[in-house]
């Protein structure tokens, strides 16, 4: 049977679910290997209950069949198992649309309920704390049906679960400004590491991809002439660039645009992913803003002391914050 929420209810729950897609807009869209992706059991029964040829339960029932077979590995988890239908979601367009939302919830935590008749009795019992991020979920949005839907994911895991999004979901990028956004500053981000590391040590590195961010920051639209003008030829790296996303394409499988508009949801999330921590074998690190690249340059020398045979760097400063 279909469980009906309250409206107290349902101010309680529905935040619990849908917040963890707030902090991460970042979208996928059904796919499948044959190309075709009427095969995708998900997107088919997603179609069948958006276009109203299916009943809710019904629907869910098959939803939970198809977990059920895609999660036969002995260190998945077993969960509770949330399917709803939600109405009039706003996702910053014009008119709101609905959605299927999808939840497992995996880790229960233990809580003391109390019963106050003639006596007062109490006892420790076991469920899942509406202040506590859910495990894994997804919520599929109806629009752009032809192309794979919209859909959202989320997993709490620390390390991706790859039965939720590949086996159970089949979900992929979709290749949009934010997917260039997000691969372009991987990209520069493992160029900066592998490459300008190795050859000008890591000060340089630091400022290579903090003059990248900044680059993107301030530019509406990228393309090949602005990162080679304003970025790769200050540091002579235009062809050895060229070369390693070559080869950096060809491992991965990312289709790199020759023009995009940056993304500032997709700048924000990767910004917060990059360290630019210096970390020395005599235990002290120096953290450098990853805003201010011009702050390195002007005011962090580095250089080798004969005396005691050691590198050094030297840090200038007014005063302490």
């Amino acid at each position: 049977d279909l469980f009906h929420l309250n409206e107290k209810e349902e101010e309680e729950m529905q935040p619990y679910f849908l917040s963890p897609f707030k902090k991460n807009l970042e979208y996928f869209q059904f796919t499948h290997y044959t190309k075709d992706i009427n095969f995708n059991i998900l997107y088919s029964l997603c179609k069948d209950i958006f276009e109203d040829t299916i009943d809710f339960v019904s629907f869910s029932d098959k939803v939970l069949d198809h977990l059920f077979e895609r999660s036969n590995h002995p260190q998945i988890k077993n969960g509770e198992i949330f399917i709803a239908l939600f109405n009039d979601i706003d996702i910053g367009q014009e008119t709101k649309i609905s959605g299927i939302g999808i939840f497992k919830l995996e880790n229960k935590n233990k809580f003391i309920r109390f019963r106050h008749s003639d006596i007062v009795e109490c006892a420790i019992q076991k469920g899942f704390r509406l202040d506590s991020p859910i495990d894994k979920g997804c919520l599929i949005l109806n629009t752009h049906k032809e192309s794979g839907y919209r859909v959202l994911v989320h997993d709490d895991a620390k390390v991706e679960s790859e039965y939720w999004k590949k086996s159970f979901l089949e979900v992929d990028y979709i290749n949009d400004d934010s997917y260039q956004t997000k691969n372009y500053i991987n990209l520069l981000s493992d160029f900066s590491q592998q490459v300008i590391f190795e050859e000008k040590g890591k000060k340089i590195q630091t400022e290579f991809i903090s003059n990248c961010l900044q680059l993107f920051n301030e530019n509406e639209t990228i393309t090949e002439e602005v990162l080679e003008k304003e970025l790769l030829e200050n540091y002579n790296a235009v062809n050895e660039f060229q070369t390693y996303k070559k080869d950096y394409s060809e491992n991965t499988g990312i289709q790199f645009s020759e023009i995009f508009d940056v993304s500032s949801s997709a700048l924000a999330r990767e910004k917060r992913k990059i360290k630019t921590d210096i970390k020395l074998d005599t235990y002290i690190q120096i953290k450098l803003d990853i805003n201010r690249p011009e702050a390195s340059e002007d005011f962090l020398e580095q250089g080798y002391d004969d005396e005691k045979k050691m590198f050094y760097y030297k840090v200038f400063y007014n005063s302490e914050l």
